[in-house]
């Protein structure tokens, strides 16, 4: 288990996962995690392969983005099944899927922050959402899930929602992570890159064929 302190030196390059989940982590006996810097070409030849970039910002610098008519502010509980359903209708390009109640679940964590449950609201209705942690011991804010409905995608939704995240976590954490599948369809790298999250560090996730 590497330290606090080794962890905040560079989080992206000595770990996989944020600090908090770092702590408890068991890796399977038919997984491997490894960084790109330590990759090996012949372990494909046993294991399948996922890539997955991991960024950070120092939360200053933060770009203004606005989409036209869009309002964003905090998501209140009494909307985790709309928010579920949101969610599960913007990953129409993969199988995840997730029910109120585990919306419901992630505020019962140790890094749940209400404020950074921010949501955009169009019309009366949640057409995306931000969901960012804090880990006050370290002083790490992470964004775990971003997500904007296919029909408004294009119109700055998602970069809104992400700078708005920032400014508002800029005010208690001392920098912010985020990590997504390289290969994702959608390039969620991209909009990361373009708010202002820098880095070049990929951790392959590897599973026994």
């Amino acid at each position: 288990m590497i330290s606090m302190e080794t962890y905040k030196k560079n989080p992206c390059k000595v770990s996989s996962i944020p600090y908090w989940k770092a702590k408890s982590l068991i890796v399977p006996s038919n997984m491997k995690i490894v960084h790109s810097d330590e990759f090996d070409a012949n372990l494909l030849d046993n294991y399948y392969d996922r890539r997955f970039f991991r960024l950070m910002h120092n939360l200053s610098n933060i770009p203004e983005f606005n989409a036209t008519g869009i309002k964003l502010e905090v998501i209140q509980s009494n909307r985790n099944d709309e928010l579920a359903d949101m969610i599960n209708r913007s990953y129409t390009h993969s199988e995840i899927r997730v029910s109120a109640d585990y919306m419901s679940s992630l505020s019962t964590t140790q890094v749940y922050c209400p404020e950074l449950w921010i949501g955009a609201i169009l019309d009366g209705k949640l057409i995306g959402s931000i969901i960012c942690d804090f880990d006050i011991e370290v002083g790490e804010a992470i964004i775990e899930w971003l997500q904007v409905l296919p029909e408004y995608r294009g119109k700055c939704v998602a970069s809104a929602l992400i700078c708005k995240a920032l400014k508002t976590m800029s005010s208690f954490a001392d920098f912010a992570t985020v990590s997504g599948e390289c290969d994702n369809i959608t390039n969620p790298e991209r909009v990361y890159r373009h708010c202002g999250f820098v880095g070049k560090d990929v951790w392959h996730i590897l599973n026994e064929k």
